[in-house]
C-alpha cells in the first residue's frame, strides 16, 4: 500500500497494453473505518499530480495499481464472502474523497463497483466466492457493451449477416 507513484507517459494512438495482474493480494479492508482511513491516506498522494496527469492526457497506470491494491475495490464484497461489506454512506464518503483529490481517478472504479453489485444480487454461492475471491485479490472488473448511437447499453444496431 506504500508502493511510489511513476509518471506514465502520454498516451499516444498506440495499442495501450492491457494490465499485468498484482504480483501479490491486495490488502483486505475489514471496516468502514479502515475504508475511509485508506481512501484519505491515498487521497494525499493521488492529489500531487492530479491536475498535470489531466492537462498532458496521461493515463493514472500506477496510481490506479495502487488505488486497487489498497483494497479500497473490494470493500463492497459481503463479510460472508471474505470482505468488509461496508455501507453505501461509506462508499459515497470513499469516492467524494478520492474525486476531491483526483477526479478523474475516481472516475474509473464505476463499472467495476456495479458489477460487483450485480454479482451480489444475481451470482450463485459458486459465481461469488469464485468472482469475490477475484475481486479481494486486486483484480479489477470492467467491460465494454454499448454502441455510439444507442440509447442505452442494450441497444444495438450492429447485426451480423451471412455474406457469399
Amino acid at each position: 500500500m506504500g508502493a511510489s507513484v511513476k509518471k506514465a507517459e502520454p498516451r499516444g494512438r498506440e495499442a495501450f497494453p492491457a494490465p499485468s495482474r498484482p504480483t501479490h493480494p491486495a490488502h483486505i479492508i475489514r471496516t468502514d473505518e479502515e475504508a475511509v482511513a485508506v481512501a484519505r491516506k491515498l487521497a494525499a498522494q493521488f492529489a500531487e499530480g492530479a491536475a498535470e496527469r489531466d492537462r498532458d492526457r496521461r493515463l493514472p497506470t500506477a496510481e490506479l495499481d495502487i488505488f486497487s491494491q489498497s483494497g479500497l475495490w473490494g470493500i463492497t464484497v459481503p463479510r460472508a464472502f471474505g470482505g468488509a461489506g461496508v455501507s453505501q454512506a461509506t462508499v459515497v464518503e470513499v469516492f467524494k474523497i478520492i474525486a476531491a483529490a483526483d477526479p478523474s481517478l475516481a472516475q474509473i472504479p464505476q463499472n467495476h463497483f456495479e458489477i460487483t453489485d450485480l454479482i451480489r444480487a444475481t451470482g450463485s454461492d459458486a459465481q461469488k466466492r469464485a468472482l469475490f475471491g477475484l475481486v479481494l485479490s486486486g483484480l479489477r472488473l470492467g467491460n465494454a457493451f454499448s454502441e455510439f448511437k444507442g440509447k442505452n447499453v442494450g441497444d444495438f444496431e450492429t447485426r451480423i449477416a451471412p455474406h457469399g
